[in-house]
């Protein structure tokens, strides 16, 4: 579904594709979220939202270094695993 949506819309202009818009979207709503008590919920669009940004900036970098990948992806692996270990998130 995501494919067709991305073929459909135009292109932006500037470097932003489809899917670094679709990340920090997941991000902004992450952080409302977590602006709104839902912390759990929030912190794990924040992870999600971050992961497919370094991933998308890595596959369009002409550069290719493994460690700018694997730091980002540790960290939103270790957001989304202290965001599970929350006590009483709401």
């Amino acid at each position: 579904m995501l494919a067709r949506l991305s073929k459909k819309l135009p292109p932006l202009k500037g470097a932003a594709s489809f899917w670094q818009v679709l990340s920090i979207a997941l991000v902004v709503i992450g952080v409302t979220l977590g602006i709104f008590s839902a912390v759990r919920t929030g912190s794990i669009l924040v992870a999600a939202g971050g992961a497919l940004y370094a991933y998308v900036s890595y596959t369009t970098s002409e550069t290719k270094r493994t460690i700018e990948l694997l730091i980002p992806i540790g960290v939103t692996l270790l957001l989304f695993v202290v965001s599970l270990t929350l006590p009483h998130a709401k």
